[in-house]
């Protein structure tokens, strides 16, 4: 579809993805950034909008955000004391595996993004 204007119904959806794309940039959730950007680069692969919010997300890629949780109100935060999280881990299994990113956490577990040397 490169040149051509996208249709109505294609654009409504353009928009909504790049809604959803906004909100994910306000958390700071960087892969559904990326994922939401994507889509709309495939429907549209010129949209400067979706290629701004892709490279941001490139760029603040290695930054990381505390989950939203939901009922809480968005500035909530400010007035929860903050507890020090413990420093990330540079590396396991001896040196093997160097950490390069972390990638969420569960209940009772933190995933991190490591380069096998």
């Amino acid at each position: 579809m490169p040149g051509t204007m996208p249709s109505e119904r294609v654009q409504r959806r353009i928009d909504r993805l790049l809604d959803e794309a906004e909100e994910a940039a306000d958390g700071a959730d960087w892969d559904r950034v990326r994922y939401l950007c994507d889509q709309v680069l495939r429907l549209d692969p010129d949209n400067e909008d979706a290629k701004t919010f892709a490279e941001a997300a490139q760029r603040d890629t290695g930054l990381v955000a505390a989950p939203e949780r939901k009922n809480e109100p968005k500035d909530a935060s400010a007035s929860t004391p903050t507890v020090a999280e413990p420093e990330a881990p540079t590396s396991f299994a001896n040196g093997r595996y160097e950490v390069t990113g972390f990638l969420g956490e569960g209940g009772k577990k933190k995933v991190y993004l490591v380069h096998d040397t």
